[in-house]
């Protein structure tokens, strides 16, 4: 079962990559944490549940760094995801530093001859609680790396957890899109499974190097978290499917499945003039500032009709009204807050003068637009000043 999940998740992962890397860069920290987690699973399946010489001698010593790069590559897909940023700053090089650590320690062993790592997994198919006496690693003992793999990936999972109940707690004053709720159950539901796997695991390592050798493994295949840990582990590819946004990628739930015919005008190509018209009337201060300027405004400013306006948006312009006057109200307002107006104006306004008609509408837009609100590009924009 854990063999197959592993195999059947590994292939998600890859079709997870085929689909959204394209336009989502922290799809490859998803997908790294999953495969380093099934090579974990590969490898207690092949010493614990059904024991294999050959491919003990393949995953024992050479996985071990690997199964250190799960925790930080799900953190780094949390907080990005939360965040809607593909950024790595200087400080996250940090979070691989365990993984390096035991990378060094382990590194001569890669380089021995096979028939030695044979033997030893011989004696581990003999004897399961041989790993706790062999090393096979010089900086530390090898043993240590049994219980730190398990806890170290809770702690990730926990901080990613946090990470999206105060992100959901923050904003619960601000309307979510439908995507990024999706995105923060999704966060929220991977982190909790990984944190009751991880319990779960320790409590059952610490379960199978306490009884005698080979009926170790008999009483651990058959012990009720045994089968509590496969069925977490099985969830996992059933939530890859269950949020088949997560799996496809959000904008292809957003296009029609029909094309859209277009029927140009006889006055296409003077339209094509107007609409440049347009685009230079709403761009104007005066009328972008005005809360109450709308299409019916172009309408008598330039003197063409509702119909012709509206053909120039969704044919020409190829882009809504609404959405064109928000997106440029957002420029001007990060233009108010990359100058330092924040300093010597409130929020509010901020707001006002960039033509919002409230503050909910104001922050909505912006992180729309942004993927921030107004308070968090103000810090980037200081955090970034001061780093300069």
């Amino acid at each position: 079962m854990i063999l197959i999940t592993s195999v059947l998740v590994m292939l998600l992962c890859l079709f997870l990559l085929y689909n959204n890397f394209s336009k989502n860069k922290n799809s490859i920290y998803l997908c790294g944490s999953l495969i380093f987690m099934c090579i974990t699973s590969i490898l207690h399946h092949f010493t614990v549940i059904a024991p294999n010489r050959f491919w003990i001698a393949i995953f024992v010593g050479h996985s071990i760094p690997l199964a250190f790069l799960t925790g930080p590559f799900l953190f780094l897909y949390t907080r990005n995801t939360l965040r809607i940023s593909i950024r790595f700053n200087k400080w996250d090089y940090l979070h691989f530093l365990p993984f390096t650590i035991t990378l060094i320690s382990i590194f001569p062993y890669f380089f021995r001859e096979f028939d030695f790592k044979l033997r030893i997994a011989q004696l581990l198919i003999e004897d399961p609680n041989y790993i706790l006496n062999v090393n096979l690693s010089w900086l530390y003992p090898s043993k240590i790396n049994i219980l730190v793999r398990p806890v170290f990936l809770l702690a990730y999972a926990l901080w990613g957890l946090l990470l999206s109940y105060r992100f959901y707690k923050k904003r619960r004053d601000f309307p979510l899109k439908k995507e990024d709720t999706i995105a923060v159950k999704w966060l929220m539901v991977i982190n909790s499974v990984v944190v009751l796997m991880c319990i779960g695991y320790t409590n059952l390592t610490i379960y199978f190097y306490s009884l005698p050798n080979i009926a170790s493994r008999e009483q651990i295949n058959s012990s009720l978290l045994s089968y509590i840990l496969t069925m977490l582990f099985a969830l996992i590819p059933i939530m890859i499917l269950v949020f088949p946004e997560i799996l496809y990628g959000m904008h292809k739930f957003k296009t029609s499945s029909k094309s859209k015919i277009v029927i140009q005008k006889d006055n296409h190509e003077s339209l094509v003039s107007t609409s440049a018209l347009i685009l230079d009337l709403i761009k104007k201060e005066e009328n972008l500032i005005n809360p109450d300027f709308n299409i019916t405004d172009i309408c008598k400013t330039l003197n063409i009709t509702s119909q012709d306006v509206n053909y120039c948006f969704t044919t020409i312009l190829n882009v809504k009204f609404i959405t064109l006057k928000k997106e440029l109200r957002v420029d001007l307002a990060k233009k108010e807050l990359i100058n330092g107006k924040l300093v010597s104006h409130s929020m509010e306004g901020i707001w006002t003068k960039c033509g919002f008609s409230s503050k909910t509408n104001f922050f909505v837009a912006f992180k729309e637009v942004t993927g921030m609100t107004p308070l968090e590009f103000s810090k980037e924009i200081n955090k970034n000043r001061t780093t300069d």
